[in-house]
């Protein structure tokens, strides 16, 4: 008897933890996984720990424990054969799962061995729970507190290949890399320079300001959530192209590319030529007579138009850093082709407001602190701004462990929306860093536009905003960073096998979700008496900074409040620091709530007049009397605002107009058969931009725009949906032209078929107030396109 009892105690004191090592593979294989539930018996109930019914040896607390090339551990040991297996778990992730077999060596016939396989949540310090049940509700459990790694790194990665070059630049391509537990990016070396990261869905880097005819090399590593790097680097080396040749102005085309347009120059043949026709990229653009855009050598409108004069014709509504084919087609009185003229251009790219560097790095590093187990991570920006609680461990720059992060990662990952009634470490800091007064994020003008560079890592007045970021959905940081970067990183994520949640601090509880709408109409239920915005409790003074007084009491409105809170909030800073004659009145208030309320109707699908809710994730762009970046737009910006009424679109169909889709270079109307001039076609005319004046420095400017699915919408027998059409400065066309193309590069990321809200201010236009641009996401508002 006393020999049995010494066994039993030399079984509950030993533990068996081997790691079995299989193939490679691409992805994180499937495993049973459920949460434990609150009364996990492998934290409470601590008598139960010396159950004799499993056999324990092995580590003791903090060993390292390296995950397999299928990014498992396993465990194994052996059970009573009076007892049954119950669960093993790592954290949140259980499994039920057992193989079992004959004793193993040295036990007698009393057990049985068991193994089994979990891949752990996360690397670093995790807890593995084994429970066995011998009699009903009782219980025998191991808890172990062990250090996970990973020590395995990632596949070289292949296909690395150089896909386009230019004489200034290239593009590289390459295929996915694979690893045991999961990539968190790659890394792009040029010339043996400092490597620059990219998020792990973008298997692509373009590099740009190269010299013509230089050789160059390109390596590139895959980064593993664990900071392992490939062993072998890929490499690839390429040649720029040499410089192409100046165009022969007297027998073809000068092109001077800019951002979102083109000026195309070329010298005319009074004897043969009579009409232009205009190709771009082999499809119909315009068309136009000898006399229309012809110039003396000072600028002015030539009449007669003779050989020494030059046509200057401007090409608008292009997209940011794309390649071009131009053709121009000369044709005589008879109608009969005379010449031909051809050449190529790329439009110009600006710099992001925030660099893609930084949101890869802020992606992809991300994605490391979550897989490392780290509760938050501080984008450069922020570091040194954000008070990390004390006790906090570093795991790597940024990325930190607090001591408790108990409460949060109840809810982590994200599934549906929550009101989190919490106070760990995690959401005191989220509380700490939100604006004051809490509430939505509202972007403001600090530390933007003050030049035309980029955003730097170190934007010191920008506001901050808290969010998730979880790495395939089930590894999760909280992340700190400028609102600006929310934006930004919101749209990458579907590229880095990432998901955004939101964290927003408002009253006195933190809201948790995806979509805050239906949680808003929970919170504050009490009906709307009215529609729109007309009778809120807000107005032009408000003070957008403490969100004191935001009724949200009809809190389905808060995405329209928001909109509203932006544009007022924007207008005003921009009229302060521009010195411009602007103010808001009641008039002004009045127009830009019923405009919201209308545009969001718009959105919605719903007839005009009818209280309607804006969702979330809408793009908005304000027009102004000057372009984003200060190039005169005044008589355009006013055409817009007229052609929507004001606010009050007239006819009440015209409200479909708030809310276009972009259409890239026009392909929606080109598609249909009508070209960028096609107010000069005979069926169109007369016109407000008749082709009947000659040489007068003006150019038509259209509404909707053209490269929106609107565009001239001859499909439908409503007349009043027929674009809106007005003759304005030609130097209007580039400047809207520039406004347009960074609009739908920074705020539509450049993708045809996303849609967007057109908000018209007359007044501000009126006060050339420049245009600007912002999204409305569930943390608040980012500014998209700041004007600089």
């Amino acid at each position: 008897m006393r020999q049995r009892r010494q066994g039993r105690t030399w079984l509950v004191n030993s533990v068996v933890i081997s790691v079995v090592l299989a193939g490679a593979v691409a992805v994180r294989p499937p495993d049973a996984k459920a949460e434990l539930p609150s009364d996990n018996p492998c934290v409470l109930a601590p008598e139960d720990v010396n159950h004799a019914s499993i056999r324990l040896d092995g580590p003791p607390n903090g060993t390292r424990l390296p995950v397999d090339e299928n990014g498992k551990i396993a465990l194994s040991g052996a059970l009573h054969k009076e007892a049954s297996m119950v669960d093993v778990s790592i954290e949140s992730l259980t499994t039920a799962q057992f193989t079992f077999g004959p004793p193993p060596e040295g036990v007698t016939n009393w057990a049985a061995s068991w193994t089994t396989t979990v891949r752990p949540p996360h690397l670093g310090s995790s807890q593995v729970c084994v429970r066995a049940e011998r009699e009903p509700r009782r219980y025998a459990k191991i808890l172990r507190t062990v250090t996970v790694v990973d020590l395995i790194p990632p596949s070289a990665v292949p296909g690395l290949a150089v896909t386009a070059r230019t004489s200034n630049s290239a593009k590289v391509t390459w295929g996915a890399a694979t690893d045991n537990y999961g990539l968190a990016g790659y890394e792009v070396t040029v010339d043996g320079g400092s490597p620059v990261r990219t998020l792990v869905g973008a298997r692509s880097y373009s590099i740009t300001g190269l010299s013509p005819s230089t050789d160059h090399s390109v390596s590139v590593v895959a980064i593993d959530l664990a900071g392992n790097r490939s062993t072998t680097p890929a490499t690839v080396s390429f040649t720029t192209l040499a410089p192409p040749p100046p165009p022969d102005t007297a027998t073809g085309l000068s092109i001077d590319a800019q951002d979102g347009y083109a000026t195309v120059s070329w010298h005319p043949d009074p004897a043969t030529d009579v009409t232009y026709k205009a190709f771009l990229d082999s499809a119909p653009w315009a068309e136009f007579p000898l006399a229309r855009y012809c110039q003396d050598a000072n600028g002015n409108p030539a009449s007669p138009c003779t050989a020494q004069s030059v046509v200057k014709y401007e090409i608008n509504d292009l997209a940011e850093g794309d390649p071009y084919a131009l053709r121009i087609e000369a044709f005589g009185a008879d109608g009969t082709l005379s010449r031909e003229l051809s050449g190529t251009f790329t439009t110009l790219t600006n710099p992001p407001l925030v660099p893609e560097a930084t949101v890869a790095l802020i992606g992809s590093e991300s994605s490391q602190c979550a897989a490392r187990g780290g509760s938050v991570y501080v984008s450069p920006s922020q570091r040194g701004r954000v008070p990390i609680p004390a006790g906090s461990t570093e795991l790597f720059t940024g990325c930190y462990l607090v001591p408790d992060h108990s409460c949060i990662d109840k809810y982590l990952p994200v599934s549906g929306d929550k009101k989190v009634d919490c106070s760990d470490d995690v959401t005191r800091l989220v509380f700490s860093v939100a604006p004051a007064g809490h509430g939505p994020v509202i972007s403001s003008m600090d530390g933007i536009g003050a030049s035309t560079t980029p955003l730097a890592v170190d934007p010191t007045d920008l506001l901050v905003e808290t969010v998730t970021w979880c790495h395939e959905d089930l590894l999760c940081t909280v992340v700190i960073e400028g609102a600006v970067e929310v934006a930004a990183m919101s749209a990458a994520s579907a590229s880095a096998a990432a998901g955004i949640s939101w964290l927003l601090v408002i009253g006195g509880g933190l809201l948790l979700g995806i979509t805050l709408l239906a949680l808003y109409e929970i919170l504050f239920p009490s009906p709307i008496g009215i529609a729109g915005l007309i009778e809120y409790p807000i107005h032009p003074d408000t003070d957008f900074d403490t969100f004191d007084n935001w009724g949200l009491s009809k809190g389905r409105w808060i995405n329209s409040l928001k909109t509203y809170a932006q544009v007022i909030k924007t207008t005003k800073l921009l009229a302060g620091q521009k010195n411009l004659p602007f103010a808001w009145d009641n008039k002004n208030d009045h127009d830009l709530k019923t405009a919201i309320d209308l545009a969001c109707g718009a959105v919605a699908g719903r007839p005009p007049n009818v209280g309607n809710v804006c969702p979330e994730n809408l793009v908005v762009y304000v027009p102004g009397g000057k372009n984003y970046k200060g190039r005169g737009m005044k008589e355009t910006g006013t055409h817009i605002a007229d052609a929507l009424g004001n606010g009050i679109p007239n006819p009440s169909t015209r409200s479909a107009w708030f809310y276009p889709a972009y259409s890239k270079n026009g392909a929606a109307a080109t598609g249909k058969g009508f070209p960028h001039t096609w107010y000069d076609l005979a069926r169109f005319r007369p016109n407000a931009c008749d082709t009947g004046v000659v040489g007068d420095g003006l150019t038509c400017d259209e509404f909707p725009f053209f490269s929106t699915n609107q565009a001239v919408n001859l499909t439908l027998p409503d007349e009043s949906l027929v674009a809106s059409v007005k003759l304005v400065p030609g130097a209007e066309g580039p400047a809207q032209g520039s406004d347009l193309a960074r609009f739908y590069d920074q705020c539509l990321d450049n993708t045809s078929g996303k849609r967007f809200v057109v908000l018209p201010v007359k007044s501000w236009v009126e006060a050339e107030g420049p245009s600007f641009g912002f999204e409305v996401n569930q943390g608040g508002t980012s500014l998209c396109l700041p004007p600089t």
